[in-house]
């Protein structure tokens, strides 16, 4: 008997002698040895299938049979057209229920639900005489009363009679499936570690052998050193390791380790690393040296966390830390019960009292009885999450002196957000204070010596123009122009003498003329105090002239003030007075003091040019500045 490769197809000739088996049945003498099976397949009463009664099979069928019984291999034989199928006690174990029935029935009965994906590999053995072979093959089978998905290792073979053609498959098996399964729940165990690891803050795990400095680690510890995972798994030299730690900490990496060898105690080690892209990272790592029988070093293994979050808090913890030591100004923090519970050199300074005496006290104890209120207002808008900017106050130092103080006051929170405190920044604004009030009554007393020097002006004028009709027209208008001064000093002085808005100015004359009769349009421009005062004469001037004879003079009339700023090298204010809707104007034959005083003082003072257009719709005063000039006093 000749049995070639199973790849290149079995052949089997078998001579009637070579069937002689001592047996009482020399039919059956093939099934020597069977097993169960064996005796299953002497039971049946095969007449009734497409194979025929035993003492009928041909000798290449009962020889393909004779081997397969007793082997130890998972082996199937589908015999004939019908694909009948023959097998062995190893794998009637991988069909449960299907068993016994399957026996010496046609495949695609008990293999219904996966014919359509059986069916095509013996086909193509069938119809090209070459073995079918695969690793892992899934197979879905229902062979517990449940549906499953399973994996063999196959190879069908053809069986040649004697003439060479093929009349059946040898099937010889390996089902895989438990295997398959372990390395799935070995890689799901293996990703689940990693996303342990990973929520623990550990990058992963490391092993060295001490006897060859050799490191076996995971992909995302090798990553971190610059090592490839393919080197690091299957080990490579502890120098490989040490060359992706900062330069500064090497030597102390090597003497920790060699510490925890010599005493046997854990290895805790904090360094940097300096991977390949230059980002500083930060790494906790924690070993343990294991020793052979002979006491002798023999392996650390350990894990790696990554601490470069903590390491960059620390630092930036320390760094405010520094700041706030070292600031001038005090900085306290309280809980929400308003306890103090932080206090600093400059809190000490400020308010008399030692860390030790604040710390733990209520916030109270800096503030006067008539200000008790602010502080419950401040922890109601501490609670809302808002910050307090530049709040001033009065409070009271250890001594019972009282303070000018600005504070911010910003929330606290927590890892989770919650608010639980607020940090306040207290600055002894004292002398400010005091500089603010001298600075008032200069102003104060300023302002009445100019309104008296003013009153004096006006009183020298009644008595000039006595005489030469004290109510006439001319001295009507002066009166007015020193008023409309008066007002400007009114407005400077207001706004620390220095400098006033051009839409405070503007707005003098709403007050006089009624709002509903302006359009006024422009962005916020500061006038020099000189400028201020030139600019209302020229409005002043300007809305007298439309009372009597202009847009003003009517109750349609309107006045359209507007100005802008024109980006440039050098950035221009232009200032548009535009009347409409009153009587035809025609340029009058000679100017008068009222123009000469817009174009000409306006002019000087603003350093730039005024225009005064008489158009028949309406009087137009047009000016042009450079805000550069206009911005400082102009010096004589």
């Amino acid at each position: 008997m000749q049995i070639p490769s199973l790849r290149s197809g079995i052949s089997i000739a078998v001579a009637d002698n070579e069937l002689d088996y001592p047996s009482k049945d020399r039919n059956a003498s093939f099934l020597f040895g069977g097993g169960e099976i064996g005796a299953l397949i002497k039971a049946l009463d095969w007449s009734k299938s497409s194979l025929g009664p035993i003492t009928q099979w041909p000798a290449h069928l009962k020889a393909a049979v004779g081997l397969m019984l007793p082997a130890k291999a998972q082996i199937v034989l589908f015999w004939g057209l019908e694909f009948v199928a023959l097998y062995n006690d190893a794998y009637a174990l991988t069909i449960g229920d299907k068993h016994p029935k399957a026996l010496g029935r046609p495949a695609r009965e008990s293999w219904a639900e996966l014919w359509g994906d059986l069916e095509p590999l013996l086909q193509q053995v069938l119809l090209t005489g070459e073995t079918v072979f695969a690793k892992d093959r899934p197979f879905y089978i229902e062979r517990h009363g449940y549906p499953e998905t399973v994996y063999f290792d196959i190879s069908y073979s053809p069986v040649h009679d004697e003439a060479g053609g093929i009349s059946g498959i040898l099937c010889i098996v390996d089902e895989t499936t438990e295997r398959i399964a372990a390395e799935r729940a070995l890689a799901k165990a293996e990703e689940r570690l990693s996303y342990a690891l990973q929520a623990a803050g550990m990058i992963g795990t490391f092993d060295t052998d001490l006897r060859s400095n050799t490191v076996y680690s995971d992909a995302r510890f090798a990553t971190m050193f610059s090592v490839a995972p393919e080197k690091a798994e299957s080990g490579a030299p502890l120098d490989d390791y040490l060359a992706g730690i900062h330069p500064d900490d090497v030597d102390r990496v090597r003497d920790g380790i060699q510490q925890a060898i010599a005493t046997g105690e854990q290895c805790l080690l904090e360094y940097r690393l300096l991977p390949k892209d230059g980002k500083i990272s930060w790494l906790e790592v924690h070993g343990r040296c294991l020793y052979d029988d002979a006491g002798k070093p023999w392996r650390m293994p350990g894990v790696a966390v990554d601490i470069t979050h903590r390491k960059q808090a620390e630092l930036a913890v320390g760094r405010l830390a520094a700041i706030v030591e070292s600031s001038d100004d005090a900085i306290i923090s309280k809980n929400l019960a308003g306890i103090i519970t932080s206090w600093n050199d400059g809190a000490q300074r400020l308010f008399g009292y030692e860390a030790d005496e604040a710390v733990g006290s209520p916030v109270t104890i800096l503030i006067p009885e008539d200000r008790l209120a602010e502080e419950t207002n401040i922890l109601a808008r501490i609670r809302r999450g808002e910050r307090v900017e530049h709040f001033e106050t009065i409070r009271r130092r250890k001594d019972g002196s009282l303070i000018d103080i600005s504070l911010t006051i910003s929330p606290i929170r927590d890892d989770r957000g919650s608010i639980v405190g607020a940090s306040k920044i207290a600055r002894d604004i004292t002398d400010r204070k005091a500089a603010e009030r001298l600075h008032n009554t200069l102003l104060h007393e300023m302002k009445h010596r100019l309104k008296n020097n003013l009153s004096t002006v006006l009183a020298i004028a009644r008595q000039s123009f006595r005489g030469h009709d004290g109510d006439s027209e001319e001295f009507q208008k002066f009166e007015a122009r020193l008023l409309a001064l008066s007002k400007s000093y009114d407005l400077i002085t207001r706004q620390a003498w220095d400098s006033a808005e051009l839409s405070e100015v503007v707005a003098q004359l709403l007050a006089v003329h009624g709002q509903q009769r302006f359009e006024i349009d422009g962005p916020a421009v500061r006038l020099s105090s000189r400028s201020a005062m030139a600019l209302t004469l020229a409005l002043h001037e300007l809305a007298t002239n439309a009372a009597k004879y202009g847009a003003l003079s009517v109750p349609a009339g309107r006045v359209s003030i507007k100005w802008s700023v024109e980006p440039s090298q050098r950035p221009s204010l232009i200032f548009r007075w535009r009347e409409r809707n009153g009587p035809p104007v025609s340029p009058p034959t000679q100017k008068g003091f009222g123009s000469q005083l817009i174009e000409r003082l306006l002019a000087v003072e603003l350093n730039g040019e005024v225009r005064i257009t008489y158009d028949r719709a309406g009087v137009v005063c047009e000016i042009a500045a450079p805000l550069s000039a206009e911005w400082e006093d102009v010096q004589s």
